[in-house]
Formats: C-alpha cells, structure tokens, sequence
C-alpha cells in the first residue's frame, strides 16, 4: 500500500488547519468550564455553542474518506461554513421560532433542519462509523413507512415537515437531552480527567495497585485489574482504557508467565468494568441521572456495591486462572510498599474524593468538577514530573476537547433517532412487543434485552447503545414492576457485553493489539473473564443488591453475593484450591446459583454445598505441576 492509499483515521493537522483546531478544542473546554462556574446563558446558546464546536472539530480531524491526505479539502471548508451558517442561524433565530412558529415551521426552518440532519448523519459517520448513522437512516424511514407495516409497530405515519421539526429544529432532536446532558454533565468530567491524568495521578493508581496486589498470587494480573478498574472509571472509553493501561500491564503480565491472550482477556475485562466504577462510570453516571430524574450522588451510592462485586468476580477468576497455571505473585523488591505510596503519592487522587465530598454536601456536578479540576492543577506542582505549567494547561485543555468528539459526535444522530422514537411512540411499542414476545415471564425479558445490548454494543458506542436501549427497553422493564433506575441499570451493564464478547469484542480486541495475539482468542478469555457481568443485571432486580430492601436484608445480600460470585469465578476457571474436576465445577455453579437467590434457605443451603465441594475437592488426586514465577 503506497503513502497515498494509506488508510488514515484522523488527520495529521499543520499550520493553519493545526491552529484553528487549538484555537476551537481550547474554546470549547474554556466555555464549558466557565458556565460550570458561573451557570449558562441561555438554553440553546448552550446546546447550540457545544453542538457547533464538536461539529468544527470532528470536520477538521476526521476526513470523508479513510484513505484521504491528511490536507484538509476545500469541500470539508465549505461543510463547515455551512455548519457553522446552519447552527448559529439556529441559536439565534430558536427563541423567535418558539414565540411565533412552534408546530407551524416554515420553509426555511425546514431547509435549516434537513441541513443539520445531514451534517450529524455525517459527523457521526466520520468518528464512530456508519453503524449508528445508518441506525438512524433506518429510524428515520420508519417515520414514513408506518402505513404500511403490520401490527404493533405500524403508525399513521409522518410528512417530511413533521419528521423533520422534531428531530431538528426544536429541542427535542439533535438538541435535545443528549447534546445537553454531554455538554452539561459529561464534557466537564472528560476535562477533569484529563487534568487528573495530567497531574500523575494514573501512574499513582498504578503504584497502588502495584502495592495492594502485587505479591499475591498472580500479582501482575491483579495490579491491571485494580488500576484498570479505577482508571477506566475516570477516562470513559473501555477500548481507550485497555489500550493506556494495557501497554503497561500487558508486556507484564506476558513477561511473567501469562499466556499473551490471557493477559489481553485480563486487561479487557478490567477495562470494561472501569466504565460502572464510580465516582465517574465514563459518561454513564450522567445519562442516567438526567433519564431517570435521580441526583448523581444517588447513582454512584447504588451502582458502587455492584461495581466491586464485579471487579470481585474478575479478581477471582484471575487468582484461579494463575493457580490453574501455578503462576505466583511479584518479587517483594518490585512491590513498593503501601503506605510509602499513600505518603508519596496518594494525594494525587484528592480530586476524586473532593468530588465525592462536595456532592454529598449539596454542591452541583458542574462546580464539582471545576473544583476538582482546579485541586489537580495545584497538586501536579508537588509532582515535579507532571507540573502544569501554562504550556501544559493549554495542552491538557485541547486534549480534552479532542478526546470527547468520540462522545460529542453522537449526539446528533442519537438525537435524531430520540426525536423520531418520541414522535412515533416507538418507545411504548417496542417496549409492549418485547412483553408480548416474552409472555410478560420478566426473566424472558430481560434475556432478550440482553441479547439486544449484546448486538447493539457490537456496532455503536456504549454510550449510544445504552440511550437507545433505555428508550426502548427500559420501559418493559417498568411496566413489569421493576424499578426505574434498576430498569436503568439493567440495560446499562447489557450494553457493557458487546465490548468482550466475540464475534465483534472491540475491547478485547484492542487489548489484543498490544499482546500480540489472535483476537478471537483474547474475545474468548475476555468474555470468560467478564462473565459477572452477564450475572449482575439479574441480581439487580431480584436482590436488594442496589439498596432497595431493609438494612439486614441488604447485608445479607451483599454477604451471600460476595461468597457466590467466588463460587462461580471457581467454577468457570476449573479451580477451587487446586484443580476442578467437571462434578466440583457443576458442584460450584449450583452453589453459586442458590448463593445468589434471594432466600435465607437457598444461602445456608448454598453455603453447605459450597464447604462440602471444597472437601470433596481437597480430597481428590492432586499432582501439582512446575511453579512459575509472575
């Protein structure tokens, strides 16, 4: 392949072109963070300024074509003049439209609404791919087809002016509750992570995870886990993750005994579960704040227990995988110890608990992170490696720009499809053929959610995936008596699943990009790897597991959980104390199922099977094999 069809998924930005790039992504991080401090001015001045330079961004870093040079046409110059035409006419001329024209458009509101139509189809094409576009094509199509289809999803359909009013040019479309909640809530959480990193503190959450795991069987496979996990709360992309944790974690792992898609499998599913972690949980935390109407700080107090019994899970099943492959922890003089990285570097993470602290006495998200990100800039000056400097203030502020148009450059195809999803009735009719495809039986409903997030998450962003999936599937969640924000959950950690599980597995993937290995067989050990979260969702609505039910009932829970979720990492990895035969993994499984039922009996009678497994395990012939050092 010549330099000239080299395929090229970003462009390499010089002179003119480099500047007004910096110039805007340090704009919009400069914006955002004063209406954070200091509130907005207007609605759509908000949504509008943070829709048009994410649109000039991505115009300006992604090119039409993969294979185009990295110069900038002149017909890229013409689509963004008429972006930025087409959306300053918007923000200026929205206030006159609601006073005088709401539900009677005219034509050049019309005009102006398929323009911006095409140029979201568009960006989103350019970032993340064709899928969601195409997705939102489909949706679009279907507005007009309802005549003529059948049963529960046919409608009266909808004339262009309709379709195209409501997706573009009020606020219930492209600049809707997605281009909000990305500018309001997700946006200023991406540039506090981007300070945060920036200050040192990743290589901080290494150091302590080195520390908390590293001598312990399988030392260097658990330190990705622990530093994965918490780092992948803060950046907020699982494939990102494992590809900036995985460069570290990975060469180590190989270098000390882990098969090469092992160490892939490890990180991949580390990193995915980084994105329900809080405090941040990637952008998810936001999204389901604003859908659900429930305050942030209550999001991260439900989702927290889950999120460890998740990182439990994986915990164990790499403890088993190395005692499977007798592979043993670090040397001690590789490990620092505990409390000099506490002394040394813990302050680091001070942003992470300052937010925590000044969500529960009252403060708002928005100011929040600007107090976080200002605590990041002054500790980074006690960190001599990782001062920043006004060179580097400038420099992280553009980099968090850059890094959220993956992010940003969804928000108009998802909010064209949220327009036509809410000028159909879609919601209320997917969510009735979905009851009436599974009987109204919840958990045959909540299988064929999950298989819809698995096929979803194989072709758009979590992020996208998840607000699809929470208007169309959510609801059929609720009207069989489950709980909103636990209906919200649910498909949340269903929309995790296409990131480990072949045949698309892009996480794992990515992770296999650095071990070197087949990516087939880095998706089969991340998706075995990952299995707690195929677990979670069910807990969720039959447990007290998000805190629903009464103090003891809630202890007891998280108790018996705990002990399951170990029985069942055992059983899928074919080790409890040594190797498993197939009756102690089938042993291990039932033990785990009654574990996890929400029935005093079923705990005590999963507890007995569970101590006489182990006995009978112990029992049989055991021929250990060579010790191998990791």
């Amino acid at each position: 392949m010549s330099n000239k069809d080299k395929k090229i998924t970003q462009r390499t930005l010089t002179g003119i072109s480099l500047i007004l790039f910096k110039v805007i992504a340090f704009g919009l991080s400069a914006y955002y963070l004063y209406t954070c401090a200091f509130g907005i001015i207007n609605m759509q001045q908000h949504r509008g300024i943070y829709f048009l330079l994410t649109m000039l961004l991505c115009f300006l870093l992604f090119p039409f074509i993969k294979t185009e040079s990295s110069k900038i046409p002149v017909y890229d110059w013409i689509i963004m003049i008429i972006a930025l035409g087409a959306i300053g006419l918007w923000i200026l001329d929205f206030g006159e439209y609601v006073q005088h024209r709401t539900g009677m458009p005219s034509k050049r509101d019309i005009a102006l609404g398929i323009v911006l139509i095409l140029l979201s189809l568009e960006m989103g094409r350019r970032v993340v791919g064709k899928t969601l576009p195409i997705l939102a094509i489909v949706f679009i199509a279907y507005a007009y087809a309802g005549p003529y289809l059948p049963g529960i999803l046919g409608h009266y359909g909808f004339s262009t002016k309709m379709i195209v009013e409501n997706t573009a040019v009020t606020m219930g479309g492209i600049f809707g509750i997605v281009t909000n909640t990305y500018a309001t809530y997700i946006f200023p959480f991406i540039v506090f992570a981007a300070f945060l990193q920036a200050s040192g503190a990743g290589d901080a959450i290494e150091n302590i995870a080195k520390a908390i795991a590293g001598t312990h069987r399988g030392g260097a496979a658990k330190i990705a886990v622990v530093s994965s996990g918490l780092i992948g709360s803060v950046t907020g992309s699982s494939a990102a993750n494992a590809v900036m944790t995985g460069a570290y974690t990975i060469p180590m792992m190989k270098r000390l005994g882990y098969k090469s898609h092992d160490a892939a499998g490890i990180e991949a599913a580390a990193s995915t579960g980084g994105q329900f972690m809080p405090p941040i949980m990637g952008a998810a935390a936001f999204l389901i704040a604003s859908f659900t109407e429930t305050p942030y700080i209550e999001i991260i107090k439900v989702a927290f227990i889950p999120a460890v019994l998740y990182f439990i899970g994986v915990g164990f099943m790499v403890h088993f995988l190395s005692g499977k492959d007798n592979l043993q922890g670090l040397p001690k003089d590789q490990v620092p110890r505990f409390a000099r990285v506490i002394l040394k570097e813990g302050y680091l993470l001070a942003p992470i608990v300052i937010i925590i602290v000044l969500l529960v006495i009252g403060f708002s998200v928005q100011y929040s992170a600007v107090i976080a990100i200002i605590l990041s800039i002054v500790l980074s000056f006690f960190n001599k490696n990782y001062r920043i400097n006004p060179k580097r203030f400038v420099e992280t502020m553009i980099h968090a720009a850059k890094t959220s148009l993956m992010v940003g450059s969804t928000a108009g195809v998802i909010g064209i499809i949220m327009g036509i999803i809410t000028l159909t009735g879609l919601g209320l009719r997917f969510s009735s053929f979905i009851i009436e495809l599974s009987g109204g039986v919840l958990p045959i409903t909540i299988l064929f959610i999950a298989i819809a997030g698995y096929i979803l998450g194989m072709g758009v962003t979590i992020t996208s995936s998840y607000i699809l999936l929470s208007i169309l599937a959510a609801p059929a969640l609720v009207q069989l008596g489950v709980p909103l924000l636990t209906a919200h959950l649910v498909v949340f950690w269903f929309c995790q699943t296409g990131g480990v599980t072949p045949p698309v597995a892009l996480v794992a993937f990515a992770a296999s990009s650095i071990a070197e290995c087949s990516p087939a067989k880095a998706g089969t050990s991340a998706v075995k790897l990952a299995s707690p979260l195929f677990l979670m969702p069910f807990l969720f609505v039959y447990t007290p597991l998000l805190l629903t039910g009464t103090i003891p009932a809630i202890v007891a829970t998280i108790i018996s959980s705990v002990i399951g979720m170990i029985g069942f990492a055992g059983m899928m990895q074919g080790f409890w104390i040594k190797h498993a035969s197939v009756i102690v993994r089938i042993l291990l499984g039932v033990s785990a199922g009654l574990l996890f039922m929400p029935f005093i009996a079923a705990d005590i009678g999963g507890l007995v099977l569970l101590g006489a497994t182990t006995l009978i395990n112990i029992k049989l012939e055991y021929k250990p094999r060579k010790t191998i050092s990791a």
